[in-house]
């Protein structure tokens, strides 16, 4: 047996888990496409080419930019009333963002109370609680 101690340390649970995590890789790709939408909710002020609710009347219902008569100015084109739909796209990543957090919320909420009453009461209501859930 060798006297030289180990140059492993022990690995932390978070360095476990982010071993087994990039092991994986639609993981990967699905926390890659994550941090992609967190990040465009984030910057929308700063990467929407356009207020996304500011009507141009000069240019409504424009083509995308790679169609005959698309504007490069509006790269998805524009909708019946001028508003530049990339701007609304960037921009609607927030509104989902956010239905997403406070959907979560209310099944977390809304799950640990009838976890809390099934656990406490037990029984038949235990039953018909977990039947229903």
């Amino acid at each position: 047996m060798s006297d030289t101690p180990s140059t492993f340390a022990p690995k932390t649970p978070l360095q476990e888990f982010w071993f087994y995590f990039k092991q994986n890789r639609g993981a990967l790709i699905g926390l890659i496409f994550i941090l992609i939408v967190a990040l465009i909710s984030i910057l929308a002020p700063y990467i929407a080419p356009f207020d996304p609710t500011e009507q141009n009347r000069t240019a409504l219902l424009l083509p995308p930019a790679w169609y005959d008569g698309g504007n490069p100015a509006y790269l998805l084109g524009t909708d019946d009333i001028g508003r530049d739909i990339l701007s609304r796209i960037i921009y609607g990543t927030r509104i989902s963002v956010f239905a997403g957090f406070v959907i979560v919320l209310l099944s977390c909420a809304f799950g640990t109370s009838l976890g809390l009453v099934s656990g406490y009461y037990g029984g038949m209501l235990d039953t018909i609680i977990i039947r229903l859930i």
